[in-house]
């Protein structure tokens, strides 16, 4: 039994809840993660999991194990990156979290440079549009765009970009193209609501140094940006979001941007990450490559 894979796949059954999103996270087999924690189990003589048809928790004798399993797979990577320090080729996975839109119109492009510098690394998404704990979830950082709430994650900027309001060809066809804050009553915005937040239908601008609100009714409310997106695309609303985010749908015509003298203030981005005494190379190096990248996206964009 190799006793590291056990109990990697062990912490991903504690950390789901479920044989079945381990094996998803894993891309395992669920019968050999099953097969792999029965013989853990064996071997040391206890319980490590109860197990039912809805849901898979932990034992006591399990909670104390899941810890130390933490703590002992934390140490064996500081080891390997004590080497790979000394080693100018980088390897193994970076696990990220980021909203998916984002990753696939601003990050994703850029990926095979990434991947001609360093190919034996591997980039593990997540790609959640709600904010997680990146601890809890082992993501090694996240990228996250607005106000951020305090918390014991070390932040480095990725600066600013500039927002935009858009609709589709096919609402402005329907229901007019809105020319002042006024028409807006005549409008529907795309209600972005991720999980766990409920906040009020409306469009944003800001003035003054000062954000201001209009309330505006919603057709649909979705809680993704992928989602967010679509919907707008497809004639449902008013949506605002980054302007490097739909270049292209811009260019092509699919969007159009409206009341340009009403926009959000800038977004700023960050990179959030677990700070570690030994941090490994390879996340240090992909960090330094998301801000050399925003950088020139936003070089690019003035």
């Amino acid at each position: 039994m190799d006793k590291i894979e056990a109990m990697k796949r062990f912490i991903s059954v504690a950390q789901t809840g479920s044989f079945t999103r381990a094996s998803e996270q894993l891309n395992v087999p669920k019968s050999a993660i099953s097969t792999s924690i029965s013989k853990l189990e064996e071997h040391l003589q206890t319980r490590l999991l109860y197990r039912s048809t809805r849901q898979v928790s932990l034992s006591e004798a399990g909670e104390r194990y899941y810890i130390q399993c933490l703590r002992l797979l934390d140490e064996l990577e500081g080891l390997e990156n004590q080497f790979q320090r000394e080693s100018q080729e980088l390897h193994g996975v970076i696990k990220v979290d980021m909203p998916g839109r984002f990753f696939s119109a601003i990050v994703a492009p850029h990926l095979p440079e990434w991947f001609q510098q360093y190919p034996k690394t591997q980039i593990k998404l997540l790609g959640a549009d709600y904010r997680i704990d990146p601890i809890k979830e082992r993501v090694d950082c996240v990228i996250r765009g607005g106000e951020l709430e305090n918390s014991n994650l070390v932040r480095r900027s990725l600066g600013a970009v500039d927002m935009v309001n858009c609709i589709s060809p096919g609402y402005a066809e329907h229901y007019g193209i809105p020319v002042s804050l006024d028409d807006l009553k005549n409008h529907y915005v795309v209600d972005y609501s991720p999980a766990h937040t409920q906040l009020q239908n409306g469009f944003e601008y800001h003035r003054n140094n000062q954000t201001c609100f209009v309330p505006v009714p919603s057709l649909i409310s979705v809680a993704t940006t992928d989602a967010y997106l679509s919907a707008c695309l497809n004639g449902l609303g008013i949506i605002q979001l980054p302007k490097t985010g739909v270049k292209q749908q811009l260019a092509r015509g699919e969007l159009i941007e409206v009341l340009t003298e009403f926009t959000c203030a800038p977004m700023s981005l960050s990179v959030l990450y677990e700070s570690r005494s030994q941090q490994p190379r390879r996340l240090s190096e992909f960090i330094n490559w998301l801000v050399v990248l925003f950088k020139q996206i936003n070089n690019n964009a003035k």
